[in-house]
């Protein structure tokens, strides 16, 4: 049986320049295939929650051609350890509340290279009214200590 490969756009707190554990994480089990966007609005999200002040980045998918959320594709070797471990960081696996903040979907996604495909990618669902919009579409410009 060949093994499942499944490609999966980050844009926030997964990507490597940030040093979150669950980038550490997808590095271990994936390929790095390279920068690209995606057809999105990119949002700072912030809120309350029992360890405090949270801030985190949220892409929502745009109908509009100019709307663009940077980051990159990695081609995910081992599927089940990652998706099981983000879908569980994303609040969004069995035992969360529905609905939820984010889901893993589909998207089409543009590499910088010009080649073009369909990945995963974990968006937000919620309402973006209290948000702040990053016109840049790159949250490595707005947040590039985050950890």
């Amino acid at each position: 049986m060949a093994e499942e490969h499944i490609h999966l756009f980050v844009y926030g707190t997964l990507l490597s320049e940030a040093q979150h554990p669950m980038g550490q994480l997808l590095e271990r089990h994936a390929t790095l295939i390279g920068p690209g966007s995606i057809q999105a609005r990119l949002y700072m999200i912030e809120e309350e929650d029992a360890q405090g002040h949270n801030t985190y980045p949220g892409a929502v998918p745009s109908p509009w051609p100019e709307d663009k959320v940077f980051g990159v594709v990695y081609r995910v070797i081992d599927p089940d350890p990652v998706f099981d471990a983000f879908n569980d960081f994303e609040a969004c696996a069995p035992g969360w509340p529905e609905p939820y903040e984010f889901l893993l979907r589909p998207i089409d996604v543009a590499l910088d290279s010009g080649e073009k495909f369909r990945a995963q990618s974990y968006l937000y669902t919620w309402d973006t009214s209290r948000a702040t919009l990053i016109p840049s579409g790159r949250y490595d410009r707005v947040s590039p200590d985050v950890r």
